[in-house]
């Protein structure tokens, strides 16, 4: 193995002396090159999907609740405007909590 290891990094540095490895070597590479390239876009489809599936992100309003407004208020605080099956809710939202700060009447102005 750590030949294999030695070969790799001569080969990364000096590509001419990949010739001079034996052919039993480019059935190693191969056999390490697969899982590592499976798994680099196994994770990376992870994290597409992960990302994808975040609701009320920016451009994930898709569902019931809609965020109307955020305004950052300190560094982790917020104070968000959302409407929630035809509620507009103003909340307070921190690192630890979220609470309810207020609900608007539908003849409150909008923000």
């Amino acid at each position: 193995m750590n030949k294999l290891l030695l070969n790799a990094v001569v080969t990364l540095f000096d590509p001419g002396a990949a010739s001079t490895t034996s052919t039993s070597n480019g059935g190693m590479w191969f056999a390490l090159l697969v899982p590592l390239i499976t798994i680099t876009a196994g994770l990376l489809a992870l994290l597409w999907w992960l990302r994808r599936g975040r609701t009320l992100g920016s451009g994930g309003n898709r569902g019931p609740m809609k965020i109307v407004q955020a305004v950052a208020v300190g560094a982790r605080e917020r104070v968000v405007v959302l409407d929630a099956q035809g509620r507009r809710l103003v909340l307070g939202v921190t690192a630890q909590r979220v609470e309810l700060i207020a609900e608007l009447h539908r003849e409150d102005p909008e923000t």
